[in-house]
């Protein structure tokens, strides 16, 4: 059985993301998966954690520092790392593959593995208060490493040399639910339920949100994490359910009560190589999904309507309920086993 060290930006137990559903599909096509949360500082050490899957064990360390934005700083914490793992976890990095995702974690691909892989799905250094050139340099060093780069949208590609484009494998995101055929939309009487999931953070457009939550005859649903005090005000208002983080079941449950997913994102440069894993998701249940009329978007098939006023969300909703008492159309959804044969296949790991 072939071992992947697997280094996330996202903590294994929180809110499902590509890295998750990529994670799970390798360890169930035998493969050993060691998925390394975030590192994290102010300690020293390394614990292995079982997972409710075979052959996939999550892994917390702790080091004594760490500087994301100094890549000098940042490169002894991750040798450190490096340190602790390859004893903890008896690591024989010339016989393992690193599964490369945290850019900050660019120090590791300097050491010799079997194989290196880079999923990129995000734009890196376009996130708010992230220095682009600091950022710029990881991913510089880790794509002349690696020996094939994994990407969630075609526009991640755009800033890489020729020569890095040829390893670029395009790989979208997909859903963590089977296709849904029984979904049952909203009849006439009652409200059409709306619902906004993920992380509400600065590249959420909560003007858009506020603008759906004020409709007659909507209910808006949120649910995952947010902050701000636009946010607090978005989630105090009369036609606004606030669920709070909830796991993957409860969230499942909830998309099933709903009619519409929203994509509700802002027009800004991270959003140009975003391929929204929720649309998947809502999609799969068999819910009409919106967003804002962005043209980084246009290019989602899943995507039903782009809302810009009041006028067209009205004209969505009458919409709904016309289709409400017609047979639902479902189109089929990939999942992430469907994804992950299509890295298997092209990808010699």
């Amino acid at each position: 059985m072939k071992r992947i060290l697997f280094i996330s930006p996202v903590r294994f137990e929180d809110l499902r993301q590509r890295h998750q559903g990529l994670a799970i599909e390798l360890s169930k096509n035998n493969y050993e998966i060691y998925y390394i949360n975030p590192l994290r500082s102010n300690g020293f050490y390394c614990k292995i954690i079982d997972s409710n899957y075979n052959n996939l064990k999550i892994v917390e360390t702790k080091i004594p520092f760490k500087s994301v934005s100094h890549p000098f700083i940042q490169n002894i914490a991750v040798k450190l790392a490096f340190k602790l793992l390859k004893k903890k976890i008896h690591l024989n990095n010339d016989n393992s593959i690193l599964w490369l995702a945290e850019p900050s974690c660019a120090e590791i691909t300097n050491y010799n593995w079997a194989r290196i892989v880079y999923d990129c799905c995000d734009l890196h250094g376009a996130f708010p208060n992230q220095n682009k050139k600091v950022w710029q340099h990881y991913e510089s060093l880790i794509t002349s490493k690696a020996d094939q780069i994994t990407i969630s949208h075609p526009y991640l590609k755009e800033h890489l040399d020729k020569n890095i484009k040829t390893k670029c494998l395009l790989v979208p995101n997909a859903s963590f639910f089977e296709t849904e055929n029984n979904h049952v939309p909203s009849s006439e009487n009652k409200k059409i339920k709306l619902l906004s999931s993920g992380a509400h953070y600065e590249w959420v457009d909560l003007d858009w949100l506020e603008m759906l939550a004020c409709l007659n005859d909507v209910e808006l649903h949120i649910a995952g994490k947010g902050r701000g005090e636009n946010f607090l005000h978005l989630i105090s208002k009369n036609n606004v359910i606030f669920h709070g983080e909830l796991d993957s079941n409860q969230l499942f449950q909830l998309m099933r009560k709903c009619d519409v997913g929203l994509i509700p994102f802002k027009n800004i440069d991270l959003i140009k190589g975003v391929d929204p894993v929720k649309a998947y998701d809502y999609a799969a249940i068999g819910l009409k999904i919106w967003a804002p009329d962005i043209e980084s978007l246009h290019s989602n098939k899943y995507i039903s309507s782009f809302i810009t006023d009041t006028e067209s969300a009205y004209k969505a909703i009458k919409g709904i309920k016309t289709d409400s008492c017609e047979k639902k159309h479902f189109q089929l959804v990939p999942t992430w086993s469907d994804r992950i044969q299509e890295i298997l296949y092209h990808i010699q790991i």
